[in-house]
């Protein structure tokens, strides 16, 4: 089998670039870091251009190729572990391991929302156990655009894609476990046996692990938080960087007012909420004042409605950190009560189909009849 590099020789692009891709940068600065993998770098050093984007998304990536091709072919300043890069045209910078451990380097984003990132190597190829991108609280940022895309066996963080196998209750049927939420006990066992394993806590885990994160995961994401076991929300924080999330759509509450529509094109809204929760959201107290209040339904309800690809990088991890706390400030995103289980998981004939469109489906009526429900309320 032909390496990707001479893969990419024969089609013109290794003198340029192996990988490219984009991410979105609200924050002022981020990490890119490298490991040696098996005892040694891929390679001691790789060349590395950022180019400044308004947006980020497919066509800001392909915007942005040309320029990034360019900054490529100049001469690239070396940059050492610890040192800053900046986006910039018509800028290369060489990263220079450390050999003596893991490298990092500051990635200065305060001029800029987004960046596209265009690279001599895969990222990949230097992960171990950490990602290569990181926001300043640790947090793995991934790219809302790539190419090429990562090899089917390849490191990835984001929740599942849209067919059924995503879905968690075709994980639960898959796998031999239920989703009960008022089995306290259950969720609980899952957490202990996640927490007993430290590979569980790892790059590549092992199918038991994945097993039982997604216990945790679906019953974080679906029950009432007043089911739950305690902390639940940090220890999913411990443990999602590792996993694909499998996707369901959090329970109704009768207790709670329908959360207020977001735009989920708005990331400057989203980031804005963030901003909020992170400032001073931090008791039941605060969390009771307005500002809080309409922070917290901004988060959840992004989190819940709008695309992995538009959300914030932060905005899973302010949601988590901040559901206990503004318990009492949290809204329905589902319009009425349902039953998670009447989803197809493609062991039928029915109008569900293997690609899991019936339950997709489900999901944006469930959305698009949370308007009505809020004027019914206000009415």
């Amino acid at each position: 089998m032909m390496s990707r590099s001479l893969i990419f020789a024969l089609l013109g692009r290794a003198s340029a670039y192996e990988w490219k891709g984009i991410f979105y940068t609200p924050d002022d600065s981020y990490e890119w870091g490298a490991q040696k993998v098996d005892g040694a770098y891929a390679d001691p050093s790789m060349k590395i251009a950022l180019i400044p984007e308004s947006s980020a998304d497919e066509a800001a990536l392909t915007r942005a190729s040309g320029k990034g091709t360019s900054a490529m072919a100049t001469t690239c300043s070396d940059v050492q572990s610890g040192g800053v890069i900046t986006p910039a045209e018509n800028t290369c910078y060489r990263l220079v391991f450390d050999q003596t451990g893991d490298s990092t380097f500051t990635v200065d984003s305060s001029s800029t929302t987004a960046i596209a990132f265009f690279a001599e190597h895969f990222p990949t190829e230097f992960e171990r156990d950490a990602h290569y991108f990181k926001d300043t609280s640790g947090v793995d940022i991934e790219p809302v655009a790539q190419d090429p895309e990562p090899d089917a066996d390849g490191h990835s963080h984001g929740h599942g894609g849209d067919s059924f196998e995503s879905l968690c209750v075709c994980k639960a049927q898959a796998n031999g476990w239920q989703l009960d939420c008022s089995d306290s006990a259950a969720i609980q066992t899952a957490v202990d046996n996640l927490d007993a394993d430290t590979a569980c806590q790892a790059l590549n885990p092992s199918p038991s692990c994945e097993t039982n994160y997604h216990v945790m995961q679906a019953h974080h994401d679906h029950c009432l938080h007043d089911q739950l076991p305690t902390a639940i929300e940090q220890k999913l924080h411990d443990y999602e960087q590792f996993y694909d999330d499998c996707f369901i759509l959090r329970q109704y509450d009768p207790d709670l007012s329908a959360c207020p529509a977001v735009d989920c094109t708005d990331q400057t809204a989203m980031t804005n909420a963030i901003a909020v929760l992170q400032a001073s959201c931090t008791t039941a107290v605060a969390c009771a004042d307005a500002t809080c209040a309409d922070a917290i339904k901004t988060v959840l309800m992004a989190h819940d409605t709008c695309p992995e690809s538009s959300l914030p990088n932060n905005l899973e991890t302010a949601l988590h950190d901040h559901e206990e706390p503004c318990e009492a400030q949290l809204c329905n995103t589902a319009a009425a009560a349902f039953d998670p289980y009447d989803e197809s998981c493609g062991d039928d004939t029915g109008d569900g189909g293997a690609d899991g469109s019936r339950g997709m489906s489900r999901f944006l009526i469930i959305i698009s009849a949370l308007p009505l429900a809020l004027c019914l309320v206000l009415a």
